[in-house]
Order: C-alpha cells, then structure tokens, then sequence
C-alpha cells in the first residue's frame, strides 16, 4: 500500500516540473521557425514587390527566414481575414496597406474583421498618390482643372483604378471642397487607365505616383499636385494640393500586424525588428530605385494613423453612397 504522503509529494513534484516546462516554453526566445508574411493582393504588383524586398531585411534582422505568400482577393479583404483567424504566435503577419483596414470594411458589411481584431507592429511605407495628366494638357495646374470644372459640370473626366479606391476618395472629396462637379471614369486598374489618359481620352488621371515615373521622367505625363500630406520625395517639384489651394489630404500607408491575441512580447519583439529592417542598406537601396516613399512608425503611431484615416474614409463614403 502507497504511503498518501509519498503520493503527494510524487504529485506535488510532477506539478512543479508541469510549472516549470511551462515557464520555459512561455520564455522561449522569438522567433524559432519561419514567419509566414501575408500579402493580401496578388504577385508581381507593387505591393508585392515591397513586402518582398522588406521581408529579405526583415529575416536578416530576426535570423529566421520570412516567407511571402500572397492571397488576395476581395480589395484585400480575404487576406486579412485569414491573418486574423490565425494562431496569435507571431508566425503569421500581414503586411497590408491600410485600405483593407480603414475603407474596405465601410463598404463591405459581411467582412469578419475590424480594427481591433489586430495588433499593429509597424508602418512601413506610404503610398502617394497624384494627379496626372498627359504632355500636351491645357491643365497647368490643379486650379486649371478646377475652372474648367466651374464652366460646366461634368466636362471635366478623370480615371482612376476603380470605384471606392484611394483616388477616387480623394477626388471626391476634390469635388466637395472646391464645389464642382467631375465625371469619374473607373477602370479595372491603372493600365487601362492609362492608355486611355496617353491617348488624351481622360482630362486628368488619378494614380499612384511611382508607378508612373517612366512616362514623368520621358515627358509623355506630368504631375501637377499629389493628394498627400507632404510632397513625395522623388518629385519634389510637385505641391501637394493643399499647397496649391485645394485642401484635400487623402492617405494611403501600410505596414505590418498581426492577430489581436497575439503575445505583447511578440509584438515588441517584430517592432524591434522591423524598425532595423527598414533602415537595412539594402531595403532603402531598393525603395529609392523603386521610388516607394519609406516611412517607419511604431506600432501605437502606426494604430493611431489607421484610426482616424478610418474616420475619414467613413465620411468620404458616406458622402459618395458607398
């Protein structure tokens, strides 16, 4: 017959040494294994390209490889979702802009997400967009395109990559301020756009600004303003349009979350990581051939931005019925 004190105490040290294996597991250094990198638009695009490029510093920094998978779908919306489903271990992350965030989910009522279904590691970049218009152009300047717009409504069109998209927001919100009215031609992407706006079919486009550098930089387009809070940094010829009399700031930026639950440990730990990643030599190398505006906030900077440009992009879609 066992003695009830040798049981306990047998049961007692298999507790302690439970307690103990636990401890260790809940101390272990992060990361250990490879870090998926989510990209919730498809391959070859920008964005693509980016969080690529990112991801290379980002596996130097952390010394685990970091994988990209891409998996859009529904303007981002199916990527994001299925990093918010994920296990909260730091090994899934996102690395998305912020209109899946803070627009899609206005428009989109069914998504399962919302902000706080997330925790922000970091912004990584900026996306800016501008007003574009072909060599030959009468417009010389926002202004120019503002009183023509006055002379009659709807004269003036302008194309974008798609309704509800940054551009279009941002245009929008052109017409608001400035009381005229525009005729909005939405495509299925920038290209055909932009065959249409070289071909002198459109009065102005609306695009991301690095996308088009080839045709800035060979004359056949220029930019006459950027919907950002400040000039992008390889055109800094061109104002902003607050700077030439039209106040309108619509944001586009991105960078990296992960799932809400995910260990604040963690968290500060692919903070650490991601701001020396950005500052790599070999990221800045790429984003400066690139022209993709680098610009690095913490997690809490990165959650704020994201907060009120949901606010914003609430009131701009409410106004357009979307």
């Amino acid at each position: 017959m066992r003695h009830p004190v040798s049981t306990l105490r047998r049961s007692a040290l298999a507790l302690l040494g439970l307690m103990a294996s636990t401890v260790v597991c809940a101390s272990e250094p992060y990361p250990t294994r490879p870090i998926q990198v989510v990209v919730p638009f498809s391959a070859g695009g920008g964005l693509d390209l980016n969080a690529r490029n990112f991801a290379q510093s980002l596996a130097e920094v952390l010394r685990q490889p970091v994988a990209v998978s891409n998996r859009d779908g529904a303007a981002g919306t199916i990527g994001l979702q299925s990093v918010a489903a994920a296990k909260p271990d730091g090994y899934t992350v996102a690395f998305t802009p912020a209109v899946p965030l803070s627009s899609e989910p206005h428009r989109l009522k069914t998504i399962a997400y919302h902000l706080d279904s997330f925790k922000y590691v970091c912004q990584v970049f900026d996306n800016i967009f501008a007003v574009a218009v072909p060599k030959d152009s009468p417009y010389q300047s926002i202004q120019d395109i503002v009183k023509d717009a006055r002379r009659q409504a709807g004269a003036v069109s302008y194309g974008t990559s798609g309704t509800g998209s940054i551009p279009h927001l941002g245009t929008s919100d052109i017409e608001a301020v400035s009381k005229v009215e525009l005729t909005h031609v939405p495509y299925k992407g920038d290209a055909p756009m932009l065959q249409d706006l070289l071909a002198g079919r459109l009065g102005f486009g609306a695009v991301l600004a690095s996308s088009i550098t080839s045709q800035v930089q060979a004359g056949s387009l220029r930019l006459l303003a950027v919907y950002a809070d400040r000039r992008h940094p390889a055109f800094p010829q061109v104002p902003t349009l607050t700077e030439a009399g039209v106040p309108v700031v619509q944001l586009s930026f991105g960078g990296l979350l992960v799932p809400a639950k995910t260990p604040p440990e963690v968290v500060a730990a692919l903070e650490t990581g991601c701001e020396k990643a950005v500052q790599a030599t070999a990221y800045r190398d790429w984003a400066q051939r690139a022209n993709q505006v680098v610009d690095y906030q913490n997690g809490a900077a990165f959650e704020k931005r994201l907060r009120q440009d949901s606010q914003q992009k609430a009131a701009t879609l409410q106004r357009l019925g979307l």
